[in-house]
């Protein structure tokens, strides 16, 4: 018997030869689930001959790949190298092609039940857990498939159209008129309110640049940001060395000395807060060739507060106790001594904080700034706000008909 409607496997067992076969059936109502009858409830309440499929979340991997699908963002194409997944700009490849680093598997792959890849697994073990429910609420990922869910209905202006649009889109079926009276309410609802406070720009405490160092003085006599990063160092440019600002490169390690004392490479910190600190770290210089280099320590507010001349050698570059107030630059400063030779050089300064200062909020205190893990880009540029249509939007995405499958 036929009918119109969508074409679904179901799993019938043959007395005779005791295996699973398979015949077709017509379900007239499309994304209706599977059709439990009272007679086969009655017989195997528990599924145990499989007459129909078994309720299931979504994997992780699975998940992903539908919020992209949905979207209109997944990029389907086949082979090819791993890559980040939970880096910007997000990859909108396959969640199978993501790139798994055994010693330092991301904190989102362990939320959600990800194998261990060290060990064998013949079972991945679900959980459920407020984190799982967090990432799909607030996680920039899943924010940006929502505002590209929202741009995919944006060309149909009758509110009521439009949710029909985004329920064909994300659940594969046509909403009931409560579902777009709901709907309805919750975009009005979402218009009336206030528009939030822009977020403050996340203001990071180091910087990354050259300029010169002022010998009578003591200071830094200038300084300008470079103006290039390529994800692994800031530099002069896309090539390195650069035409213009030549060979001076800060990485989370180092860096390399600019080609003139007007190009000294300089990693700057900006205290947050009053505080008194301490800083620590090696600069270490590993070449024969050249004529090594020279580093400072120099305070904005005091002068300079060390400095060594190094030669295929390394020394600690330490400082025990200094008063800072917050806007305060701490400047660690390289150049090429004399000539131009061999002048890349390794240097992760690490800044303490001794006590947490009065009134301050532990929100705002941190009690180190560690050059090495704090190296990063430029700084994000705060989220703009979901639109009502694009909160709409995720919040289909993160309703249980989509992330479970019947």
């Amino acid at each position: 018997m036929t009918s119109g409607g969508t074409t679904a496997l179901t799993p019938a067992l043959s007395p005779r030869r005791g295996r699973t076969i398979r015949s077709l059936r017509q379900s007239s109502t499309p994304g209706a689930g599977p059709q439990v009858t009272e007679s086969a409830e009655r017989v195997d309440p528990e599924n145990r001959l499989l007459w129909h499929f078994n309720r299931q979340r979504l994997d992780f991997e699975s998940a992903r790949d539908s919020l992209l699908a949905v979207s209109g963002e997944l990029d389907a194409n086949t082979g090819g190298k791993p890559v980040e997944l939970f880096k910007k700009p997000f990859a909108l490849r396959r969640t199978v092609y993501g790139f798994i680093d055994r010693q330092f598997l991301p904190g989102v792959f362990r939320v959600f039940d990800f194998a261990n890849p060290d060990m064998h697994s013949p079972q991945r073990l679900d959980t459920t857990v407020p984190q799982q429910a967090l990432f799909f609420m607030n996680s920039p990922f899943v924010v940006e498939r929502a505002r590209a869910l929202a741009g995919r209905a944006d060309a149909v202006r009758n509110p009521a159209r439009r949710v029909q649009a985004l329920y064909r889109l994300v659940l594969q079926r046509p909403a009931t008129p409560r579902q777009v009276e709901l709907a309805k309410r919750f975009i009005a609802a979402a218009d009336s309110l206030p528009s939030p406070e822009p977020p403050k720009p996340v203001v990071p405490p180091w910087r990354y640049g050259f300029g010169e160092y002022d010998e009578e003085a003591q200071r830094v006599k200038s300084f300008e940001t470079l103006p290039q990063f390529t994800g692994e160092a800031w530099q002069g440019g896309a090539d390195w060395p650069d035409a213009k600002l030549g060979w001076v490169q800060l990485t989370a390690q180092g860096g390399h000395a600019g080609n003139d004392l007007q190009h000294a490479a300089i990693r700057r910190w900006v205290a947050p807060l009053d505080a008194i600190i301490s800083i620590s770290g090696t600069l270490e210089h590993e070449h024969k060739e050249g004529d090594g280099i020279r580093g400072r320590i120099v305070s904005g507010r005091t002068g300079q507060l060390g400095s060594w001349r190094l030669h295929n050698d390394k020394a600690e570059t330490k400082v025990e106790s200094l008063e800072v107030n917050s806007g305060d630059t701490i400047d660690f400063v390289v150049d090429f001594n004399a000539n131009l030779n061999s002048d890349d050089f390794k240097w992760s300064p690490v800044i303490k904080s001794k006590d947490q200062p009065a009134g301050a909020s532990s929100s705002e205190y941190a009690a180190e700034w560690d050059a090495r893990k704090d190296f990063s880009g430029p700084p994000e540029q705060p989220p703009r706000p979901l639109s009502p249509w694009e909160k709409y939007a995720q919040v289909l995405l993160l309703s249980n008909e989509f992330m479970f499958v019947d």
